[in-house]
C-alpha cells in the first residue's frame, strides 16, 4: 500500500517528511503533478521537479520521469506543461484544468505503486478539491491513506487541519489516517489538549512532531524557501529577478567562504565581491527587471557570473525567431560577454558533462553563438549517455558566465570559482550531499515521529 503526504498549505513539510520516508521505507517517490521552476533532467533527457529528483537520489535512485509526470512551470505568457518528461508547450490555465488533465489523469493514475511515498499539491481548497489528482482524486479512486502535515510555526495549525478535513468528500476523509507536527519548538505536553480536540473531532492519529530547525532539513525546492546562506567572509549576492529558477544549486555555497545573499535592488550589491546572475524561465522578463530597477551600470563595475538564463542575460543580443521566449523577436542584453543567444523550439534538458570537468546539466532553450573575439570556456562533452562537442561558457574581463546548472558541486566548477573569483566551495558532490541530507533527516523523523504507526498506515495494516 502507498501512502500521500498531504498538507493544509505550501512549505509546510511535506517534501521533507516525503524524503526521509522514502528512504525509511525503500520506497518510491511520486508526485503526480508540480508547479515549480526548479527541475531536474533524468538520465533519458526527460524534465521532472528538482525535489522529486532529489527524494530519489537521496534513497540512491535515479530520477525517472514517471515520479513528477506533470510538471507545470509558469513563464509569464501562460503554464509550460511538461508531460512524462516531454514539454508540450504553454498554455493557459483554464485549458490545462478544462482539457488537458481530464486526460491525463487517466495515464497518471495508472502509474501508481504500492511501493510509493506519495507528495501532495500544497493545500487542499474546496475550489480545486474535485480537480485534485496529488492527494483527493487518489485516494478516492485508488483507496490510498493520508496523512496531514501542519506547520504549527505559521499558526493556525489545528484549525487548519480541521478545514483541510472538512473539505474533503466523505468518502476520502476516511481515508486520513493521521497528522505530524512540524516546526514545533516547545514542550510537546502543551499541544496534548490541541492534539485531543482533532483526534475527537476527525478521527486522525497524532503521529509525532519535528521541531523547528535554525537550518531547513533539505535543499530548498521552491522561490518559499529562499534564505541566505553561509557564513564566509565573502559577499556573494544572488539576484532574485522574476522567474528565478534552479536556485537550489546555491546551496553549494553554504560550505564555502562566502555569505550568499538573495537580493532585489541596486543598492544591496554595492559592497558585495560577486553578483551572480541565475537562471529564469522568463529571460525577456529578468533582464527587464534588471534595466528598470537600475542594476545596469552596478553590474558593470562588479564582478558577475552568470548561469544559463543569466548567461544569455550577459551577452549582447537575445534573439527569438520563433517566439517561444521572446515576443519582440530580437532585444539587446547587457552587453557584459561577446555571444549572443539564439531561442529554439525544442528545449535541451541533460545531465551533462564538460572537458573542464565542470559538469551539471542543461535546461534551456538558447543557443550560444560567439561574436567577434569572443570564444568558449569549454566544450560540452557528454549530454545523457550521448558523446557531443559543443562550445559553451564565455569570460570576459570581471565577467563569466555558462549554461551549466549544478556545476558547483563538481570538481572543475569548484575550480572556476576559486581560480576566477576566490571563492572556495568544499562541499561533496551534488549526489552524495544530497544523500548524507536525507541520511540525517531518517535519523531526526525516528526520533521524533510515532515511526511504527506510520508504517503501518504505509502498509495497508
Amino acid at each position: 500500500m502507498a501512502i500521500i503526504i498531504a498538507s493544509t498549505m505550501s512549505d509546510s513539510g511535506k517534501s521533507t517528511i516525503t524524503a526521509g520516508l522514502v528512504r525509511l521505507f525503500s520506497a518510491i517517490p511520486f508526485k503526480a503533478q508540480n508547479m515549480s521552476l526548479n527541475s531536474y533532467p533524468t538520465l533519458d533527457y526527460g524534465e521532472i521537479a528538482f525535489i522529486q529528483a532529489y527524494q530519489a537520489i537521496g534513497s540512491g535512485l535515479s530520477p525517472e520521469r514517471y515520479m513528477n509526470p506533470i510538471l507545470l512551470k509558469p513563464d509569464g505568457r501562460g503554464i509550460e506543461i511538461v508531460f512524462m518528461g516531454q514539454p508540450l508547450g504553454s498554455f493557459s490555465a483554464s485549458y490545462y484544468y478544462e482539457h488537458f488533465l481530464p486526460k491525463a489523469w487517466i495515464q497518471v493514475k495508472e502509474i501508481v505503486r504500492d511501493d510509493m511515498v506519495i507528495e501532495s499539491a500544497g493545500g487542499i481548497e474546496p475550489n480545486f478539491v474535485e480537480k485534485d489528482i496529488t492527494a483527493v482524486k487518489l485516494s478516492k479512486e485508488l483507496q490510498i491513506p493520508i496523512i496531514l502535515t501542519l506547520d504549527i510555526d505559521r499558526g493556525g495549525a489545528f484549525t487548519s487541519a480541521l478545514g483541510a478535513y472538512l473539505t474533503l468528500p466523505q468518502e476520502v476523509r476516511k481515508k486520513v489516517k493521521g497528522f505530524i507536527i512540524n516546526k514545533f519548538r516547545g514542550e510537546e505536553k502543551y499541544l496534548e489538549p490541541a492534539i485531543k480536540w482533532l483526534e475527537e473531532k476527525t478521527g486522525m492519529r497524532y503521529l509525532g512532531y519535528l521541531p523547528l530547525f535554525d537550518e531547513p532539513l533539505i535543499m530548498p525546492e521552491d522561490s518559499m524557501n529562499v534564505r541566505n546562506l553561509g557564513e564566509g567572509e565573502l559577499d556573494v549576492v544572488i539576484v532574485s529577478y522574476p522567474y528565478m529558477s534552479n536556485f537550489n544549486e546555491f546551496y553549494a555555497l553554504k560550505d564555502s567562504n562566502a555569505t550568499v545573499r538573495f537580493i532585489k535592488r541596486p543598492s544591496e550589491i554595492a559592497k558585495s565581491d560577486l553578483v551572480i546572475l541565475p537562471g529564469s524561465k522568463n529571460t525577456l522578463e529578468s533582464l527587464k527587471y534588471l534595466v528598470d530597477k537600475g542594476f545596469v551600470e552596478v553590474l558593470k563595475k562588479k564582478q558577475v557570473l552568470g548561469i544559463c538564463g543569466g548567461f544569455q542575460i550577459m551577452g549582447r543580443k537575445l534573439k527569438d525567431p520563433y517566439n517561444v521566449e521572446i515576443s519582440e523577436g530580437e532585444v539587446n542584453g547587457l552587453g557584459l560577454l561577446d555571444v549572443e543567444t539564439i531561442y529554439e523550439r525544442d528545449k535541451i534538458v541533460s545531465l551533462s558533462e564538460t572537458d573542464l570537468s565542470v559538469n551539471g546539466y542543461e535546461i534551456r532553450r538558447g543557443r550560444i553563438k560567439y561574436l567577434d573575439y569572443g570564444k568558449p570556456l569549454f566544450i560540452i562533452t557528454k549530454r545523457g549517455l550521448k558523446e557531443v562537442n559543443i562550445p559553451d561558457g564565455a569570460e570576459k574581463d570581471n565577467y563569466l558566465g555558462y549554461s551549466i546548472h549544478g556545476s558547483m558541486f563538481s570538481e572543475g566548477g569548484k575550480k572556476l570559482l576559486r581560480e576566477k573569483f576566490g571563492v572556495k566551495i568544499n562541499t561533496k558532490s551534488f549526489e552524495d550531499a544530497v544523500k548524507d541530507e536525507v541520511e540525517k533527516l531518517t535519523i531526526v523523523m525516528k526520533k521524533y515521529l510515532h515511526f511504527d504507526e506510520i508504517r503501518d498506515i504505509y502498509l495497508g495494516k
